[in-house]
């Protein structure tokens, strides 16, 4: 009885001490939520755009490439 009850009292001594230690929680005000949804969107909608715009600039290059070897072959074909 004496070790169910030892026992009893070092995981309450442990809970009380895992309980008190660390930051207590604090929920978010309004403003502090806005702001950071707003340091989220702005973070990822730059990173979006810089891809987009990498991803338009290649297909735009690859388009330019591909027009230029057509123009070039027809050339070819028209001065044989």
């Amino acid at each position: 009885m004496k070790k169910i009850t030892g026992l009893l009292i070092a995981s309450v001594f442990v809970g009380a001490v895992l309980s008190s230690c660390g930051d207590k929680y604090v929920p978010l005000t309004e403003e502090q939520k806005t702001a950071k949804a707003d340091s989220i969107f702005t973070a990822t909608s730059e990173a979006y755009k810089a891809e987009k715009e990498a991803a338009c600039a290649a297909e735009m290059q690859a388009k330019v490439e591909a027009k230029v070897q057509e123009l070039t072959a027809a050339a070819a074909t028209a001065t044989n």
